[in-house]
């Protein structure tokens, strides 16, 4: 089948091969009625923009790359979900890849949507993310944002939410309801994420006057495998605490598959929290109680950061971080 030109539609049309240009990119000065009718003999004919020439004729792309540690987890569907709204919202496209918790590809990833001339980049960082992958895109004067886990020092901006907050409001909640020492679960030390949770329980572990020791922390991934692992291993060595807070949402469930094996009820012998807030945890029985970090909000502006960065060069936008809540369900127990 031949491939339909500009040339081809301004024959049909009537026109200049500039005049079909310019309606076509909805740019240069023509007539209203001129504009539709070339557009609809373009539809008719089936004629698809040519992008990468677009560009090099105007010095402009209208892809943003987007690259996430992983989408598994339905907190960065969420966020992804709204990242691509926005942009789309904002006449660009994404390009999505994930990195599958490995640096390496990570790298290569950023690479390849580099020299496919993408706008600008957000990036969801793998855990081991050293500053120097991003500043690469940073120094190419490519609008880049980081978003979920920070990368200090990495020039790019970044959009999450108050981990150190986070921490405490979900160490806080169960304080309130009694419990006098918990276990968290999951996570990478090596995370500004995981750093700032740590040290929002402590601090509210010290405003209640309640010791260190009464955090147990236990690193590890974010699969909920991990979390039915840790747990049925705690039970059975008689080290599990009255309360868990998982890392994320989705480990949460792990630990609802764990404790329904063992006969333990969750809400009441066992109380569960995590973070993220995403939409499946109101269904888990009991609905799980979970701090809210609004996986939504930071995609979608994460897409108007970068668009704001490319419609103006000089602005330099600060960080955006949000301001975290607790969602209370029915998955901790009451002690007192």
């Amino acid at each position: 089948m031949k491939r339909i030109k500009i040339s081809d539609i301004a024959k049909a049309a009537g026109v200049s091969n500039a005049t079909v240009s310019y309606a076509l990119s909805d740019s240069g000065r023509v007539a209203r009625e001129t504009r539709e009718r070339i557009h609809k003999i373009a539809e008719e004919m089936g004629f698809i923009r040519d992008g990468t020439a677009a560009r090099l004729r105007t010095g402009r792309s209208s892809l943003i790359g987007v690259v996430l540690n992983t989408i598994v987890n339905p907190f960065f569907s969420e966020l992804v979900s709204s990242l691509e709204t926005a942009a789309y919202d904002a006449g660009y496209l994404t390009l999505l890849a994930t990195a599958q918790n490995d640096p390496v590809r990570q790298r290569e990833l950023l690479s390849s949507m580099i020299a496919q001339g993408v706008a600008g980049v957000v990036v969801s960082p793998v855990h081991v993310t050293g500053a120097e992958l991003l500043s690469a895109t940073v120094r190419r004067a490519i609008p880049t944002v980081v978003c979920v886990r920070d990368v200090p020092g990495s020039g790019a901006v970044f959009v999450g939410a108050d981990e150190e907050k986070s921490g405490y409001l979900a160490a806080r909640h169960l304080i309130a309801c009694g419990h006098r020492s918990f276990q968290f679960l999951g996570g990478y030390p090596s995370t500004t994420t995981w750093q700032g949770r740590c040290e929002g329980m402590r601090r509210a572990l010290s405003e209640a006057g309640l010791p260190e020791a009464a955090l147990c922390v236990t690193p590890g991934t974010l699969l909920p495998d991990f979390a039915h692992a840790e747990i049925m291993a705690a039970h059975a060595e008689r080290r599990l605490h009255s309360a868990v807070i998982c890392f994320n949402d989705d480990q949460a469930s792990g630990v609802y598959r764990a404790a329904r094996s063992l006969g333990i009820a969750v809400g009441d012998q066992l109380s569960v929290m995590g973070f993220d807030n995403i939409s499946q945890s109101d269904v888990l029985a009991p609905g799980l109680t979970s701090v809210d970090i609004h996986p939504s909000r930071i995609g979608s502006i994460s897409a108007q950061l970068v668009v704001s960065m490319l419609q103006d060069r000089t602005t330099d936008p600060a960080p955006v971080i949000l301001e975290p809540r607790i969602v209370q369900r029915e998955s901790v127990a009451r002690l007192a």
